[in-house]
This record gives C-alpha cells, sequence and structure tokens, in this order.
C-alpha cells in the first residue's frame, strides 16, 4: 500500500457503474482512500451500496443541476487526504497498475490512462503537480477538452507528461449517449439518433472549451468554486463563487456551440447554420439544445437523403481498393 494514495471518483447518476468499479477498487491494495464524491445525483448514492471497504469516503454535493467535470473533480482533490491522486471515473478501475513503479524515479512525471472508451481522462499524479497548474480549468463546461488543456498546462512548467499502458485501467464500455447525457440507469444499446445527439454535443462543447481554455488560461492564481459544508458529509457551492464568462465572451462562445452542435447533428455546411434563423436553429439553454418536431424529421429523411452521393463515393472508393484477382 502507498500510505498516501487517494483514489478520486465523482459520481453523477452513474451508480450502475460506480457499483461495479468500486467492487474492483476495493479488492486493489495499494491505496489509502477512495473518495467518492456524488454530484448531486438525483438518487443520492447511499454508503451501504457500496462494498465494505473502510477505505471508501462518500461525500456529495447537493443542488447541481449540470455535470461539470472541471468542477467535481477539482472539488474531489480538495477533499481527499494523499499526497498522491489517482482520478478514476466512475466507470474505470485499476487493473495492471503498480503505482510505485511510476513513482521510482521521482515525482515530476504526470501519468494519464491510454486507449479507448473513456481512460484517456484518468490520471495519477502527485497532489502538489495537480495543484501548481491550479487543477481542471473551471471555465470548461459539458464534455470535451478538460483533460488534453490539463495536460497542456502541466507541460508548461516543465511537468513530464507520459501515458499508462492501455492495460493498466479497466474500463466499463458504453455508448457516447451514455455518458454524454449521464443516465441514471444502464442503456444496453443506444440508437443512431441517440448517438448522432450526443456526438454532436460533444463536439460542440469541446470546440467551446477549446476556445475558452484559450481565452482565459487557468492557473494556480485563479480562484476556483467554494463550497460550504451544511451537514456531515454534505456541501453545497456559492454560486457567486463559480468562474465563468460574462458579456461578449459568453455570447460569442454559445455562438460557437450553436453553429457546431447543428452543423454536425445535420450535416449542414457552417454556412447554411449561419443564414438560418435562429428561431430555426436556437442555441443551447444551460448547455441543452431544444430539439423539436422537424429537427427530427430532418435528420430520418433529407439528412439520409443527402449523404446518398457520399455513401456512393465510400462505396467506390472501397470498391478500388480490392485487389484484383
Amino acid at each position: 500500500m502507498i500510505r498516501d494514495l487517494s483514489v478520486i471518483t465523482v459520481c453523477m447518476n452513474r451508480q450502475h457503474h460506480l457499483l461495479t468499479s468500486a467492487q474492483q477498487l476495493a479488492a486493489w491494495p495499494h491505496h489509502q482512500e477512495h473518495l467518492v464524491l456524488d454530484w448531486s445525483s438525483r438518487d443520492p448514492v447511499q454508503r451501504s451500496q457500496l462494498p465494505d471497504d473502510s477505505r471508501i469516503r462518500l461525500e456529495r454535493v447537493e443542488r447541481e443541476e449540470r455535470w461539470n467535470l472541471c468542477r467535481a473533480y477539482n472539488f474531489a482533490a480538495q477533499l481527499a487526504r494523499g499526497s498522491l491522486l489517482l482520478k478514476l471515473d466512475a466507470d474505470c478501475w485499476p487493473e495492471d497498475l503498480d503505482p510505485l513503479a511510476y513513482f521510482a524515479d521521482g515525482y515530476e512525471r504526470c501519468w494519464f490512462g491510454s486507449g479507448l472508451d473513456g481512460r484517456l481522462g484518468q490520471f495519477l499524479m502527485a497532489r502538489a503537480s495537480f495543484e501548481a497548474v491550479g487543477g481542471f480549468n473551471e471555465v470548461l463546461v459539458g464534455y470535451g477538452f478538460d483533460d488534453k488543456d490539463l495536460k497542456a498546462r502541466l507541460q508548461s512548467l516543465n511537468y513530464s507528461v507520459q501515458l499508462m499502458p492501455e492495460a493498466a485501467i479497466g474500463v466499463i464500455p458504453h455508448s457516447i449517449h451514455e455518458r454524454v447525457s449521464r443516465l441514471q440507469a444502464p442503456q444496453l444499446k443506444s440508437t443512431a439518433l441517440e448517438n448522432s445527439l450526443s456526438f454532436a454535443l460533444h463536439r460542440a462543447t469541446a470546440m467551446s472549451n477549446r476556445v475558452a481554455a484559450a481565452h482565459m488560461p487557468w492557473t494556480a492564481q485563479r480562484s476556483g468554486s467554494r463550497y460550504e459544508c451544511v451537514a456531515a458529509g454534505l456541501w453545497r457551492c456559492d454560486p457567486s463563487t463559480i468562474p465563468k464568462f460574462d458579456g461578449l465572451a459568453a455570447a460569442e462562445l454559445k455562438h460557437l456551440r450553436r453553429q457546431v452542435f447543428w452543423s454536425r447533428f445535420l450535416e449542414l455546411p457552417d454556412l447554411h447554420v449561419k443564414m438560418l434563423p435562429v428561431k430555426l436553429l436556437p442555441p443551447d439553454h444551460e448547455g441543452n439544445f431544444a430539439i423539436r418536431s422537424w429537427h427530427w424529421l430532418y435528420w430520418h429523411t433529407l439528412r439520409r437523403l443527402l449523404r446518398i452521393p457520399v455513401d456512393l463515393l465510400v462505396l467506390f472508393k472501397g470498391c478500388l481498393r480490392r485487389p484484383h484477382p
């Protein structure tokens, strides 16, 4: 056991993943603490649901209406007691991972997951490294670019960013729809429409976050969200302390999300999205886009017709690549 290693996991409406990964983690001998932070799940996570492992600490933040990875994991890191941090999402657990081997040459290296199915966002690093860059950038919202921004800021301070082997982390495979929508119950199979919606939302927020990170670089000197303990294990955020864009910058980011989302979801050229009225293709409201009946109709009909030439080109290209007998 590394006596000062804390595993931090944040969960919002994904108890079905958490119960599986926590059981796997309870059998792992290398940590002193598993901090589980319930980010306002509709059905609160109960300690009795989790394994009988004395290393588990359950905390909850209430009154959060939206998932915010950056704020959630920054607060989880604040609550954790260890000087080493292993971030594992609710669908992940350590497999072929011996922390002692990764810090044999000191604590200047920051290790990130590699591979598919959500491994990229996991990390193992010293708390001092995480805090040196101020943790995650709290002006970022939604889903996407948070880990890339963290890596870039670590490298800017001359920390060595390395990748763990894919086998180091186990993961529960699931669709992008389940990841983005924060489903409360497991979904065996997402529809093509659901995945298209979620992928468009992911692309929109990731692009918006990329621009936001460039416009407002995050450092250890910036003030993050502050929380008040209202009861044992129960916290609330002071809304006035949440970092955010105001005025023109906020409007530009909303315009960018609108542009990327509708262009990706309806497969329209950017110029067409710009020309169409906002009432027809509205911007998001607190991270959610209103999908109307005409959007569904277009997605199921005209969008597919417009894809026929592209599909034919792909088919023709595939035929050209086939070896001749």
